[in-house]
């Protein structure tokens, strides 16, 4: 093992839908994004994106004894993980993939407390570095890795960009931004993100805090989520479960959303575009403006008042509405008649189409005794 204890260090190291019911489908949604989460990240590990004749050297690990703040790391289409350990000093293990006779030089710099680590010819040439780095837990991160897959847990805060591969961050305690291009994002346990995954889909469990997504037409599931729901799906459907957020804007533009509120929320605003409908909240009364727009079947089984300082507003432009209040204490189900101060309201149902001429009676069984 080396020991980089002064200065900057540079050397040649190597190697290495549209208004579909969706309440009986998130099982099937949660093993999509899991299954296709972890083929990216297997497949891809390992696995930097160079062209022609490809060598490799045999990996190298460097101990960083200078005191370090914070980290940055970029790896041109190989592979970065990232933990936490309880030392205090910083250990970078180093995988160079090249093409040619001649690796490229990577640097190990600190700055004003900054550790970079990068290879800068990679930038212009056919090459690539996966790191492989442990960091004391004060210490935020920032990755990108231009197609590799990023790794990371228990880090104070990360910015990453992975230009399309696969994130997966667990026990971040500071901020989380996370930019994909078209990677899958799996989270759990993290203090709050913003999530742009451009296209692939997400995953998160356990966010104790603000939570943004935009997820450009994938979907996106959420288990367990105490911060504001901002959501933009462009068209992938949504299932958020366990949700005790104050307050949830979401967007699908065609997908279908569901939301079960584990809490009563102050204020939820939902637009489809199309898609359906399912919300499931507690408590109430709540000021309620549901609109289907005529087209999808309609039922709503909450207590409402329009001078409730609670509010839902629920859009979906010809997709099916539901909102629920789970099983009332003491009362009839929902949709039966309301029971105290419960609103249920139900589209009407067409009757049933009169018989065709010429077509004989059809016999009717009479009940068993």
């Amino acid at each position: 093992m080396r020991q980089v204890t002064a200065g900057p260090s540079t050397r040649g190291t190597s190697a290495r839908g549209n208004g579909r019911w969706i309440w009986g489908v998130s099982g099937l949604v949660t093993l999509v994004v899991l299954a296709v989460l972890g083929a990216r990240l297997i497949l891809n590990a390992g696995m930097p994106t160079v062209q022609g004749n490809v060598s490799a050297m045999p990996t190298s690990t460097v101990t960083i004894t200078q005191p370090v703040t914070s980290l940055s790391v970029q790896s041109y289409g190989a592979p970065i993980q990232i933990t936490t350990g309880s030392g205090p000093y910083v250990t970078v293990a180093e995988a160079v993939s090249f093409s040619g006779d001649t690796p490229p030089a990577v640097t190990a710099q600190v700055t004003g407390g900054q550790l970079t680590l990068a290879a800068p010819e990679c930038a212009q040439s056919g090459c690539s570095v996966g790191f492989t780095v442990t960091v004391p837990t004060r210490v935020p991160v920032t990755a990108a890795s231009s197609g590799g897959d990023i790794i990371i847990s228990g880090a104070a805060g990360a910015s990453l960009d992975s230009g399309g591969g696969a994130v997966r961050a667990t026990g971040i305690t500071g901020s989380l931004g996370v930019t994909s291009e078209g990677g899958p994002v799996l989270l759990n346990g993290v203090a709050g993100a913003n999530v742009d995954s451009g296209g692939g889909v997400v995953q998160a469990a356990g966010i104790y805090g603000q939570f943004t997504v935009s997820s450009e037409g994938d979907p996106v599931t959420i288990k367990g989520l105490t911060g504001a729901l901002h959501a933009d799906t462009g068209g992938g459907n949504l299932i958020a479960e366990g949700v005790s957020a104050s307050t949830a804007a979401v967007t699908t533009e065609g997908g279908d959303a569901r939301l079960g509120f584990a809490t009563a929320p102050d204020t939820v605003q939902v637009d489809t575009g199309g898609g359906a409908a399912d919300l499931s909240v507690p408590g109430g009364p709540y000021a309620l403006t549901a609109d289907d727009g005529g087209g999808g079947p309609e039922l709503i089984s909450i207590a409402t008042n329009p001078a409730a300082t609670r509010s839902i507003n629920v859009s979906t432009n010809g997709g099916a509405l539901r909102i629920s209040a789970g099983a009332v204490s003491g009362g009839k189900a929902a949709g039966g008649k309301g029971v105290g101060g419960t609103a249920v309201r139900t589209a009407p149902q067409k009757p049933p189409a009169p018989p065709k001429p010429g077509t004989p009676p059809q016999p009717v069984t009479p009940p068993k005794p």
